[in-house]
């Protein structure tokens, strides 16, 4: 993996003294305090990337539009991807805990927006913005982590963070058929309301003092790469409705309504990347750039990018995919889509915890992310035999345990090899590369189901 195999501990030991940690003084209590107020954002934004995936065939019915309805999942992912280009480095400049709490109240704001949402456009443009917070409580988490752990601890950061990833992927499916069920859609987004009061209120609390921080050069408003940013945002959301589009009617390949977008998007895509090496270049010291070029020539880190995207396709379509065909084919209630997705739920758990203990005392990272790609593959392959009868195939359930193992192991070690792999400078940038290998996920995911959705609901 371009690493020597030497002790995990022994390789963040190292890393730390290149971030140039201050020698930290900070009370284990308060470390673990200060992680519950992260962890909880961190659930609650990654929940609600996945929480509508039983809700949609319901609100779908209810505002009579199901050819539009995967916009309110779209929505909501597209901007919380595309703004991580924006929100880590304005972190940069308005410091952790500012941006931290700003995320929250945006979040917050927007979440009960959707809940009282009157129609799907109102809905929609709710998601997006409650997407725009989201994105903040996941990077900005993602970048404060590494920045307070105590040495010790950050072994545990990785498997800790994976864990509550991996966990809200699939409880977000879950407890949205049981609120759909049991009380309304809308408070799918409600329920944001006491958790994150919680949340916010245990971060706040438990801040450190500015002694128990890193030792971090303050940004100015005008080192943002605003270009790189837009650029990235614009290639982001035209690639992903052009896919979109033609995910509601198959003929639409060879009209302006897919080309236009498609093709714009990947020239922004091509801008971006040129931009990126003219600021490493020419004003690598001035401008904060959105994309690390030099985190693209590392070859262990581009091989985990294609690797997450590879790997994340196929679980993501099928916690939307999987419960909508419950629903739709198999007569289903939201209630028991969602409880039928519980075997991958444990099995993510158990992939994660697996994985962190494997990489615990020694680095084997490249051997557990190709064993999670052969669960992936087997469990995915198997899910091809299924029929499409209306009566479920019970075996359909195990299947479901070999891939969300699989993703399980990926997450923990991608987790490691992000830390591993850049500097601490380098946080706020590697959320970009994140949120683009991300993006390409989510384009595959809208047009297969998108197109799933509309097939069923023809039939």
């Amino acid at each position: 993996m371009g690493q020597s195999k030497e002790d995990v501990e022994a390789t963040k030991a190292d890393i730390t003294h290149k971030y140039q940690y201050r020698e930290t003084t900070l009370p284990a209590w308060r470390f673990w305090a200060l992680s519950v107020g992260l962890c909880l954002g961190l659930f609650l934004s990654m929940l609600d990337a996945s929480i509508v995936a039983t809700s949609l065939y319901t609100i779908g019915t209810e505002f009579d539009s199901m050819d539009l309805i995967n916009w309110v999942a779209l929505a909501y992912t597209l901007t919380y991807l595309s703004c991580a280009v924006l929100v880590a480095r304005v972190s940069d400049v308005m410091g952790r805990r500012n941006a931290f709490l700003a995320s929250f109240i945006i979040f917050f704001a927007f979440s009960l927006g959707c809940g009282f949402a009157q129609s799907l456009e109102q809905l929609v443009a709710c998601r997006a913005l409650q997407g725009l917070g989201g994105s903040g409580l996941y990077s900005i988490t993602m970048i404060i982590f590494p920045e307070v752990a105590p040495k010790h601890l950050l072994q545990y950061v990785s498997s800790l963070v994976g864990m509550v990833i991996a966990s809200a992927g699939v409880l977000g499916p879950v407890l949205g058929g049981i609120l759909t069920h049991y009380v309304s859609w809308r408070w799918i987004f409600w329920i944001n309301g006491p958790i994150g009061f919680v949340s916010l209120l245990v971060f706040y609390l438990a801040w450190p003092n500015a002694k128990h921080l890193p030792t971090l050069q303050r940004r100015t408003w005008k080192e943002l790469d605003f270009v790189g940013s837009i650029l990235l945002v614009a290639a982001s959301v035209l690639v992903v409705s052009s896919f979109q589009n033609i995910g509601t009617d198959s003929d639409r390949w060879a009209q302006a309504v897919f080309i236009a977008p498609v093709t714009i998007g990947s020239i922004c895509f091509m801008l971006l990347l040129g931009w990126e090496t003219l600021v490493s270049k020419l004003w690598n010291n001035r401008i904060m750039a959105a994309i690390p070029i030099r985190l693209l020539r590392n070859r262990v880190y581009l091989a985990t990018i294609f690797n997450t995207t590879l790997l994340g396709f196929p679980y993501l379509l099928i916690i939307y995919a999987f419960p909508i065909h419950l629903q739709i084919v198999n007569g289903k209630s939201s209630l028991l889509a969602g409880v039928l997705l519980l075997p991958m739920l444990g099995s993510v758990a158990l992939g994660t915890t697996l994985g962190g203990i494997v990489n615990k005392t020694k680095n084997r990272l490249f051997e557990t992310m190709a064993v999670a790609s052969c669960f992936m593959v087997l469990g995915c392959g198997l899910m091809t035999t299924l029929s499409s009868a209306v009566d479920l195939e019970p075996k359909a359930l195990g299947f479901l345990t070999f891939v969300g193992f699989g993703f399980g192991l990926s997450a923990t070690s991608s987790t490691v090899l992000g830390a591993t792999e850049s500097e601490i400078s380098d946080h706020g940038e590697l959320l970009r590369s994140v949120a683009c290998r991300l993006r390409k996920l989510t384009r595959r995911s809208a047009r297969t189901g998108n197109h799933s959705t509309s097939a069923d609901s023809r039939g």
